[in-house]
């Protein structure tokens, strides 16, 4: 009985941990721009590295009733300096739908720069450009 007792802390412990791993980080609104609503999230390039490079994860929803093909440039700079950009990532969205982090390729890593730095004042990003385009359907 104290082996089953055991065994059923231990499992709960393991899922109580893994569920805080792996949740859903919060987003926080950038802005809508042509009907597409984008939020962003920073989170570590690797989650087992304390230090390391800052990651951007956007989550795109297509709000207009028609599905569209986004084409936008991410863009990181150090005092108003680009440090980099990400040109030309293209996605295509149904009607109402949402995507979202690595899994979409919305994933951009700021490499040099630590999750601490994104904070400073001398460090900023943008959505540099985006076009979106009416389509018949995604593949």
């Amino acid at each position: 009985m104290k082996n089953v007792l055991s065994f059923i802390i231990l499992l709960f412990g393991i899922l109580a941990f893994s569920s805080s791993v792996f949740a859903q980080r919060g987003f926080e609104d950038y802005g809508t721009e042509e009907g597409i609503r984008i939020q962003y999230s920073w989170g570590r390039e690797k989650i087992t590295k304390a230090e390391g490079n800052a990651a951007l994860s956007l989550r795109l929803t297509n709000t207009h009733d028609y599905p569209v093909r986004v084409v936008l440039d991410v863009s990181f700079y150090r005092d108003h300096l680009e440090l980099f950009e990400s040109r030309g990532n293209v996605y295509c969205l149904e009607a109402g739908q949402s995507l979202r982090g690595a899994l979409a390729g919305m994933r951009f890593v700021a490499e040099g720069v630590s999750l601490s730095d994104v904070r400073e004042e001398w460090f900023s990003w943008e959505v540099a450009e985006i076009t979106v385009e009416e389509i018949s359907g995604c593949k």
